[in-house]
């Protein structure tokens, strides 16, 4: 998943949620459209607290000081839960793209990608090919930040699942282990969007190589966690008409606010 923020992070005096979300196209996925709403910029040292928070978890590895971090970045840098879950709509759209293809496979007999996976087994393709040809039947292909993000999340996502499960077919996967891949995918995309936008508290910080892995990894299994513990109480309370889009974003938003309690 990286070891070092790709850019500055968003600043001040910009959009908590830039319009152009609505022009990336995930496949699979009915195109949303653009809301009329009134434009909201962010703050001045919007993530001033939460960087330095996150200095404090790149020294220490303090567990309180990243969920101190995590509810700084959600409650003032990004003015609250559910602007949080706003902004990471293309990878709540893309997480419930996993999680119909993954129920397509093992139900429709008939489903394309199904088909071709057949094929590419038939031809000895390794996991890697399979990999690949899901992902792109699932993520987005453009080149933007939040559309790499996705992808790359995506193959962490299985490929973590088939190292974790090496004896399972991913053509057939039971119920349990369709929410649990599609709940670490969410993890990796929540972990890779604080990454963006306050990783660099991570870059400023005289850590070894080794021990800065240590704390990102050890971020990253805390945000999975904690998205797959919100995913599985909103999945017990679900009505038989799931809405997994809804689902799935307020996962994001009950996430960050538990994160919040403690700012």
């Amino acid at each position: 998943m990286g070891t070092s923020a790709s850019s500055n992070g968003p600043g001040a005096g910009v959009s908590f949620d830039p319009p152009w979300l609505d022009d990336v196209e995930v496949p699979n996925q009915q195109k949303t459209e653009k809301q009329n709403e009134p434009l909201v910029l962010a703050p001045r040292a919007r993530f001033s607290s939460a960087r330095r928070n996150m200095g404090e978890y790149a020294r220490s590895g303090d567990k309180d000081s990243v969920r101190r971090a995590l509810g700084h970045y959600s409650k003032t840098g990004m003015g609250g839960a559910q602007n949080v879950a706003k902004r990471m709509r293309t990878s709540t759209k893309v997480a419930a793209s996993f999680f119909n293809t993954f129920q397509s496979l093992r139900e429709d007999k008939t489903f394309a990608l199904g088909r071709e996976l057949k094929e590419l087994r038939s031809q000895g393709a390794d996991a890697n090919q399979v990999i690949d040809a899901i992902v792109s039947h699932v993520c987005p292909t453009g080149g933007s930040i939040d559309e790499i993000s996705c992808r790359d999340s995506g193959t962490a996502a299985i490929s973590e699942f088939l190292v974790d499960n090496p004896d399972a077919d991913i053509c057939n996967l039971d119920d349990d282990q369709i929410w649990s891949l599609t709940a670490t995918y969410l993890g990796n995309e929540v972990f890779s969007r604080v990454q963006m936008d306050i990783g660099q508290a991570f870059e400023k910080q005289d850590v070894s190589i080794e021990d800065r892995v240590i704390r990102l990894n050890d971020m990253r299994e805390y945000i999975q966690s904690e998205i797959a513990i919100q995913m599985n109480k909103l999945r017990e309370t679900a009505d038989k008409k799931l809405d997994i889009n809804k689902l799935l974003s307020d996962t994001i938003r009950n996430t960050f606010e538990v994160y919040e309690v403690d700012v």
